[in-house]
């Protein structure tokens, strides 16, 4: 028999014990001391019978009973069995991605027997959790000096296009034209984004608030920053009407940006962006984040992470659309160097995530 580590699956330490983590089919069990060490010595297709031949008798019946227990419990896998095909298949689609990749995808991937709260149940927790443990602020605010923006007014022109016009005419824009865009227009797409539903603006007692964009269980944890950029030699004052250049926070309750006190060159931003220069020669560039305490709360399995990730596509196809109707020129990038984006905006990365950009300016002549 020749067998080896099955690798849909890793190791951690908790509470002194070694404990398999079988992310495919949700299982955690520690392992002994010797079966770890046994492990070591399977990290490829092995033959047990000639890696137990040196050992003294007691010793071959003793380890053979641990490598039988590591196959019953598919800590190993045997050449040619079911399992190895699965781990197979498993790995040639997925092994570009990574084990990290793989890892958190299988392991947030509901079996058939997963088991699920009804409404009620589930509401009867977030009615008990409600006394002990408020929920996160739905809005936040950095509690600075703020510019106030124009209100929505419905007025606008843009806001009578037809939908399917504007779902057909999205595009992808990475060159943009001279002049400002204009504060009226940029306020009104920060207030669609960012701010509460005119609809239904009451904030729930349990954090829960509507925007115009869909969110899981109503959290939305996407935070909304800006960044005017500076403008270039010889092409005029503003890239943004009556802002000064830089990063600023949206506080969607007030209406208003939040000037953070850093200004990125367009070096700087095509460096947070891979290296796109286009980025970089951007008038106005929306960070996305995502606080993850906000969706946590009411969800507290590492699913609820795969929802946070769908947040920022609601909202930035909410952006390529109203950016659309409005006649910008609009563009999204996830490929980014996380970390600068975080120091710049003084994000703590272990509880507000960077999710992406959306990148605007006028439309090119």
């Amino acid at each position: 028999m020749r067998a080896k580590v099955a690798e849909h699956a890793t190791l951690f330490y908790s509470d002194g014990a070694v404990v398999w983590d079988d992310y495919l089919h949700h299982r955690q069990f520690a392992i002994s001391e010797t079966a770890e060490l046994l492990c070591r010595k399977f990290t490829e297709f092995t033959d047990v019978d000639e890696l137990l031949a040196p050992l003294a008798e007691g010793d071959r019946v003793a380890l053979r009973k641990v490598l039988d227990e590591l196959v019953e419990a598919g800590v190993l896998i045997v050449e040619g069995s079911p399992e190895h095909e699965r781990e197979r298949r498993l790995l040639a689609a997925w092994r570009d991605w990574g084990p990290s990749a793989r890892h958190f995808h299988f392991a947030s991937r509901t079996l058939a027997d997963a088991p699920y709260q009804g409404s009620e149940e589930h509401d009867a927790v977030l009615d008990a959790k409600l006394a002990e443990q408020p929920p996160p602020a739905p809005f936040r605010s950095l509690g600075r000096t703020a510019v106030l923006l124009p209100r929505l007014d419905g007025t606008s022109k843009w806001s009578s296009a037809g939908l399917l016009d504007v779902l057909l005419s999205r595009r992808t824009t990475r060159e943009f034209g001279p002049g400002p865009l204009p504060l009226t227009k940029v306020a009104e797409l920060l207030a669609v984004l960012g701010g509460p539903s005119p609809a239904r603006s009451r904030i729930g007692r349990s954090g829960t608030v509507f925007k115009t964009s869909p969110s899981g269980g109503g959290r939305h944890p996407v935070e909304l920053y800006a960044h005017v950029r500076v403008p270039a030699a010889g092409g005029g004052n503003q890239t943004v009407e009556a802002l000064e250049p830089g990063w600023y926070h949206y506080d969607g309750l007030a209406h208003a940006l939040e000037p953070i006190g850093v200004t990125w060159g367009p070096a700087e931003m095509t460096a947070a962006a891979g290296d796109q220069d286009w980025v970089g020669q951007a008038p106005l560039v929306l960070a996305y984040t995502g606080v993850l305490e906000r969706t946590r709360w009411r969800y507290d399995t590492s699913r609820a992470y795969r929802v946070v990730q769908m947040d920022v596509g609601h909202l930035s196809q909410t952006a390529y659309l109203v950016a659309t109707a409005m006649g910008f020129g609009i563009g999204f990038t996830a490929a980014l160097r996380d970390e600068l984006v975080e120091q710049a905006l003084g994000c703590d990365a272990y509880h507000e995530v960077v999710l992406g950009l959306s990148v605007l300016g006028p439309l090119p002549e």
